[in-house]
């Protein structure tokens, strides 16, 4: 039905959100739906929504008016976080054709060309069930042609008291250890240089299958022995960090990268945020890590400014970055969202206090950063690069995620090279000139 249709699509948020984004263009495709790049007119606009700021929510809100206003007869489908969340206020938007919440996304294409033949409203958001199960989205092919991000999981149950995450992606669905290796088997057929283990919290992954977790499935790509693809994990909690985890990542090709999940270096902060975890704990993982790899890099976020946070508590995070000496930190003002616990908790940080303070963390983040990248002077590293600027260098990451550029005559696109750094730029490593 797709034959002489366009579809456009645009998302908003995490990593899950682009990967599921990438398998419902992929379903278009299969059936023979053009697709076009996000802000042209489309016949077709899907939004896959975010709900984690309330500033996402107002981007979602802003795109349902301007893609009406780009075609007022195109069909309008909003899927993701923000459809869950507010599903009963959009039941009588009238310029949405079709709601998605965060399953049935599988379904996509079934649903618009059920609105096509019927003209009707298509509603499909429903609360999760304690057996859900995982909801198998699959991708060959990305817009991004040297790196893949793949899904291995869904939902969270750590409840957070700022995070309304929990809320709308529901209990901890796994992805079968096969199904995931056979995507990784077709995306390395398919050129893809690096592979990027993602999910909503895959801490959790294996959490609801049988004899199965990261440990296991990291154990399982091994066993592959894929060439020339090397695997990155996603954002992770320190809890999950073990000498067994790091012994298999060393065994494969899995990059000294770490996203661990911080978002105070406050204790008492860390127990109103309901976070599970001390900045003793926390540190002592990341001592963990760099026994084995002494060159990772460990990335984090941070809010700044959650409710109660005094100036003493907000220093014992900038002392505590200054000591893990991370190589790159987000820092975030808090924001308030309705239906969490941190919501209606006394003490809110006055939007000057929060600006202030992110601004101070950012300032020392930044340092921290760039002595990270300085250690790196002279010394080799393995990079794949993945475009080019307009300058002539080619822009590409190392393993432990630095950013590199480097000139060269030669088409380094999707080429993975063992480098010598030679200069340091700002939170870039420049390197020798690279040939083929």
């Amino acid at each position: 039905m797709g034959d002489f249709l366009n579809v456009s699509f645009y998302t908003l948020g995490c990593k899950v959100n682009q990967f599921e984004t990438e398998a419902m263009t992929q379903l278009f495709r299969d059936e023979a739906f053009e697709v076009i790049e996000p802000g042209k007119a489309s016949d077709v606009f899907v939004i896959n929504s975010c709900t984690v700021t309330s500033a996402s929510d107002k981007k979602t809100r802003n795109m349902i008016s301007r893609f009406k206003r780009m075609n007022q007869d195109a069909i309008i489908v909003l899927a993701g976080c923000y459809a869950q969340s507010k599903q009963e206020d959009l039941k009588n938007e009238g310029n949405i054709d079709i709601i998605i919440g965060t399953k049935y996304k599988d379904k996509v294409v079934e649903f618009v060309n059920e609105h096509i033949e019927t003209k009707n409203m298509v509603f499909k958001v429903d609360e999760f069930n304690r057996d859900e199960i995982y909801e198998n989205l699959t991708i060959t092919h990305t817009e991004e042609r040297t790196r893949a991000n793949i899904k291995i999981q869904d939902g969270c149950r750590q409840f957070c008291t700022y995070c309304i995450i929990p809320y709308v992606r529901g209990p901890v669905r796994s992805r079968e250890i096969k199904d995931v290796l056979d995507e990784i088997i077709h995306l390395h057929q398919n050129g893809y240089k690096e592979i990027v283990l993602n999910g909503i919290h895959i801490t959790s992954y294996g959490f609801d299958l049988t004899d199965t977790n990261l440990v296991r499935l990291i154990r399982e790509i091994n066993t592959l022995n894929l060439e020339g693809v090397r695997f990155r994990l996603g954002s992770l909690e320190p809890r999950v960090i073990s000498e067994a985890l790091i012994q298999e990542m060393i065994k494969g090709d899995f990059c000294d990268h770490f996203h661990l999940s911080l978002q105070s270096g406050s204790n008492s902060v860390l127990d109103r945020m309901n976070r599970r975890y001390t900045t003793e704990g926390y540190y002592d993982k990341v001592e963990l890590i760099r026994r084995y790899m002494p060159d990772a890099g460990i990335t984090t976020d941070v809010i700044v400014g959650f409710p109660g946070e005094t100036e003493e508590e907000f220093e014992e995070t900038c002392q505590f970055i200054e000591k893990v000496r991370f190589s790159k930190v987000h820092v975030f003002p808090f924001s308030p969202r309705e239906g969490t616990k941190a919501f209606d908790m006394p003490d809110q940080i006055t939007g000057k206090i929060k600006k202030e303070r992110t601004n101070r963390l950012i300032g020392l983040c930044n340092r921290v950063s760039q002595d990270f990248y300085e250690r790196f002077l002279d010394r080799t590293v393995d990079v794949l690069y993945e475009q080019r600027d307009e300058k002539g260098y080619y822009i590409g990451h190392a393993t432990n995620y630095l950013t590199t550029h480097t000139y060269s005559d030669d088409d380094l696109h999707n080429a993975r090279k063992h480098v010598r750094v030679s200069s340091i730029d700002s939170h870039t490593l420049i390197t020798e000139e690279v040939t083929l």
